[in-house]
């Protein structure tokens, strides 16, 4: 996750804030909108986690043969990172 979860936390409540002071929304309370908000900015944020874990364990599982051929592992890794992004249409 690139950014810190205090952040999330923070720009939650500046969405909600923002969304409620210009009347695109209407809550008698906020605090479940900011909930609901920091969670689908957890949810979109954590896609990278699960694509760079994802690119590990390909990596992990092709170590030997990557070693054979001398490859760079970063250079591996930013390849099937594309390449994972692609596959599940998610942009980063």
């Amino acid at each position: 996750m690139r950014i810190a979860r205090e952040y999330m936390t923070y720009l939650s409540r500046v969405l909600t804030e923002r969304a409620l002071a210009e009347k695109l929304i209407s809550a008698p309370d906020p605090h479940p909108v900011t909930e609901a908000i920091h969670r689908a900015i957890e949810h979109e944020f954590a896609v990278e986690d699960r694509i760079n874990e994802e690119a590990r364990a390909i990596l992990s599982a092709h170590a030997e043969e990557m070693q054979r051929l001398g490859a760079s592992y970063s250079d591996a890794f930013k390849k099937i990172k594309a390449e994972l992004v692609r596959k599940h249409k998610v942009v980063l």
